[in-house]
């Protein structure tokens, strides 16, 4: 199975792949043209020949015309012989004006036992003069020619197409580059969604055909996925509130029970069952229940309000609650929100956190309200998960589902509050939430 790559991952990105094909294509095309070139000159022997007598006359000394004798390996098959030619006395304009006979550049290619026979005759210039060689090579094979046929691919080839492959690689990288951000925008966009906003969409301006189809099929992939998850929030609310009163009813009945562990273990998994249906409608309702233009609450007076309500829920627990008001705690939120986010964070304390100290409750000062306990705290590797729903960590206690935390950091996001967790030396664990200040109200 083909692994996702993941934003960590050092995976080739389409503007290198690109650039990289471009450049194995100008490095073919190369090889192409060179290629052709030497192939061309393989199938005229006689202009070969023509270059080789021009490199060679290039590479002699006029200075030392008259030293020139034969050189080459006579054993290897190759040899060079020179024949000094008498200069013609003037020069070959005044030749040619007074119909004097004039030497001409001239190369003769034979074939002879082994190998071949080029012939020539070149000029040189020497202290104004101009002189003539007569020049012979015997040879056999293509490696006499390879100095010429390299200098051929170098001024024909590499010269012009050098450069041209480099203006055309830059063009082509700005091109791309240009044509795929539009896409690096989508991208940039996806990464910034919020899974808890609904309705969200990617926009890219100027994008060809092919990314403004691809950006549309996501568009369309994220509202369908948006109808299936509002269709899921819409069955699980009406699931809860359809089983809470059947459970209400099957409570009463368990409590008709004659005394005993029977009717004792039943009413607990009855509330259990209960506990969870109602935090699945909270779930459920988490994001939809808080309007947009929130009023100004006191976050205390919710606060004790909900300590009131939990009071008998925490001594059956042998456990006991303390509210501390630091005054100045009024924020832009909802009372709703608030009282879930306080009841949530208390019963998640009991369950969690049992102790011979009790769980402190606070708000203020400022917009803020603080759940305190003193059991044995959340591990550290554990504790970049507890918001995650349906999570339970090693002191989960018997019948949660690992909801309680996950409503409150629903129920945060929702108020564009925050949410934070903080396990001291001593033992146990501070969650603390931060309102919008009162202030901030237009």
């Amino acid at each position: 199975m083909t692994k996702r790559p993941e934003p960590g991952d050092k995976a080739p990105s389409l503007f290198r792949q690109i650039t990289l094909r471009l450049a194995i294509f100008a490095f073919a095309f190369a090889l192409l043209d060179v290629g052709i070139v030497v192939f061309t000159y393989l199938r005229q022997p006689q202009t070969l020949a023509q270059e080789l007598l021009d490199l060679e006359v290039s590479h002699v000394d006029p200075n030392l015309l008259d030293e020139l004798s034969a050189r080459g390996d006579v054993s290897d098959g190759e040899r060079w012989t020179y024949t000094l030619v008498q200069s013609l006395p003037v020069s070959a304009t005044l030749a040619a004006e007074r119909d004097q006979p004039r030497l001409i550049d001239w190369t003769k290619r034979e074939q002879i036992p082994g190998g071949y026979l080029i012939t020539g005759l070149r000029s040189v210039r020497r202290d104004g003069n101009e002189f003539w060689i007569r020049l012979q090579f015997e040879g056999r094979g293509l490696s006499p020619f390879a100095e010429v046929i390299g200098r051929e691919i170098i001024q024909h080839v590499a010269l012009p197409l050098v450069p041209l492959s480099i203006l055309l690689l830059l063009f082509n990288a700005l091109a791309v580059r240009s044509v795929l951000k539009p896409l690096a925008e989508a991208e940039q966009q996806a990464r910034e969604m919020d899974p808890a906003k609904p309705g969200q969409k990617l926009t890219v301006s100027a994008a060809p055909r092919e990314i403004a189809a691809l950006v549309g099929a996501l568009n369309g992939a994220f509202e369908r996925l948006d109808k299936s998850v509002s269709t899921l929030k819409e069955f699980t609310g009406f699931a809860a509130h359809e089983l809470r009163t059947p459970l209400s009813i099957m409570l009463l009945n368990a409590g008709k029970l004659p005394p005993g562990e029977v009717r004792q273990q039943l009413t607990d998994d009855i509330r259990s069952m209960s506990r969870l249906v109602a935090q699945l409608l909270e779930l459920a309702q988490a994001e939809v229940f808080v309007p947009a233009d929130r009023p100004v609450v006191d976050l205390a007076e919710i606060g004790k309000s909900v300590v009131s309500s939990l009071d008998e829920v925490a001594l059956s627990s042998n456990q006991s609650l303390v509210f501390l008001d630091h005054g100045d705690s009024q924020a832009h939120a909802h009372s709703e929100a608030v009282y879930r986010i306080y009841r949530n964070l208390i019963e998640n304390a009991i369950a969690h956190g049992p102790s011979d100290r009790p769980i402190e409750i606070s708000a203020g000062p400022g917009p803020t309200i603080a759940v305190r306990d003193y059991g044995p705290g959340i591990a550290i590797e554990d504790r970049a998960k507890i918001f995650e729903k349906f999570w339970q960590g090693g002191t989960r206690s018997e019948g949660g589902a690992g909801l309680g935390l996950g409503i409150v950091k629903s129920l945060t996001d929702a108020l564009d509050a925050k949410i934070t967790l903080d396990c001291p030396d001593e033992g146990g664990a501070i969650f603390s939430v931060f309102f919008r200040p009162k202030a901030l109200s237009v």
